[in-house]
């Protein structure tokens, strides 16, 4: 259920976008990315639900439980959701279309991996989606096998704090490398993205066509034990309990990561901080791209909207309240906390803040674009005259003299308590 201000409501109860706007823009809580940028180049740089069935190691849609009703049609549960595949190597869990109806027709969707300690995510690959994951803790390796002409192999590690993005089609695996659990967040630009493992595909195939292709001569059984022949895949794996890890690799660079929480943020204010993992500063990604916020106690992002971006935030630490603003006038106010996902569509106005007068507030903030713009309510107030703010908002030009006319934006500022 919405959370909806009893005041200055329509008659359904509901805040009306034009009464939203009055209260922010007298309110004052204004700012934008656009400005820390020329204009037209600004950073170019896109239900709550718990599933009831658990299964093992295999993949089935996700219901919703009756005894855990949607808080907000923008808000999942991931972590609270039971896996709709787990064993003995780790889990997986999905929020697709099918289960977040919100993400319908807007080419987003999250997937949380947790790979228990020996656990290993098959190689595979998704033929619709690219992939942005966030690693949380924990640590693995990553191959990347781009294919031809150069037949060339990545091999790197992934720790918390960085994020991998992998090409649409690309074959890849995790590998926890680590003695705890290593759990990830990722994001795709697809609405339900496809996903084939490569065990189901050997397993497809006939013996005498795999034996053939690696130049092995009849009579030979060495593809028989390959996924006894069986298309479906394995999905999570583990090592021999014996494996023995090393005790402490070197991190390994790769084109296809960035260390978000390693570097220097790039906004930096009173109320918070903000790593930019865009274009600009990791080139390879395509069709998404990633921010880590970290708002101080009672910081807010301010007023804002993505003109060329969906939205995808998942809570990595602390609580936050959030106001969502869609066409024709709905407003939905909400709180979510670690572990849950947000999504906003393209072009909705949103803000968030941190209602915590103690703690930070940390979100990993997916795009489903790679250059997302951004746009703040500062920056739309003040670049317009005193005569038009006036008829719209029904009060004597003379009266915006006193709005600031800001000509940078502050994207985060600190809280007025």
């Amino acid at each position: 259920m919405s959370i909806h201000p009893e005041n200055n409501s329509d008659s359904d109860g509901k805040i009306s976008r034009r009464t939203f706007i009055k209260y922010v823009g007298a309110a004052g809580a204004v700012f934008t990315l656009s400005s820390l940028l020329p204009f037209n180049k600004a950073f170019a740089a896109g239900p709550n639900n718990t599933n009831a069935t658990k299964n093992t190691n295999t993949t089935s849609s996700s219901q919703t439980s009756p005894s855990k009703q949607m808080a907000s049609p923008h808000t999942f549960n991931l972590d609270a959701t039971t896996p709709q595949l787990s064993n003995a190597g780790g889990s997986r869990t999905f929020a697709n279309a099918d289960n977040f109806p919100i993400l319908n027709g807007w080419a987003m969707s999250p997937y949380l991996l947790r790979l228990e300690k020996g656990g290993v995510r098959e190689p595979h690959w998704h033929p619709n989606a690219a992939e942005l994951s966030y690693c949380i803790s924990g640590r693995a390796t990553m191959t990347i096998f781009l294919g031809s002409p150069n037949l060339v192999h990545d091999t790197f590690t992934i720790d918390p704090g960085e994020i991998v993005f992998v090409p649409q089609g690309y074959l890849h695996e995790f590998n926890n490398i680590s003695n705890e659990e290593a759990k990830f967040v990722l994001v795709f630009n697809n609405e339900r993205p496809q996903t084939m493992g490569i065990s189901g595909s050997v397993g497809s195939m006939p013996n005498r066509v795999m034996d053939a292709t690696f130049g092995i001569k009849p009579p030979s059984t060495f593809f028989n034990g390959f996924n006894k022949n069986s298309p479906n895949d394995i999905v999570i794996g583990s090592k021999p309990a014996n494996t023995v890890e090393p005790a402490s690799m070197t991190r390994i660079p790769s084109v296809h990561k960035l260390n978000l929480e390693g570097i220097p943020p790039q906004i930096q204010t009173a109320g918070g901080t903000v790593a930019l993992g865009n274009i600009s500063n990791f080139p390879i990604l395509s069709g998404l791209a990633c921010y880590s916020l970290i708002l101080k106690p009672n910081g807010i992002r301010e007023p804002h909207w993505h003109p060329n971006a969906a939205e995808l935030d998942y809570v990595l630490g602390g609580r936050a309240r959030m106001i969502i603003v869609s066409p024709g006038g709905s407003v939905d106010t909400f709180e979510v906390g670690l572990g849950e996902v947000v999504f906003i569509p393209p072009a909705f106005f949103h803000y968030i803040e941190n209602p915590d007068s103690v703690n930070n507030m940390h979100m990993a903030i997916f795009f489903g674009n790679g250059s997302p713009q951004d746009i703040g309510i500062s920056g739309g107030l003040s670049a317009n005259s005193n005569e038009v703010l006036g008829a719209t908002f029904d009060l004597p030009p003379t009266y915006f003299n006193k709005l600031p006319r800001l000509e940078r934006d502050l994207f985060v500022v600190a809280g007025g308590g």
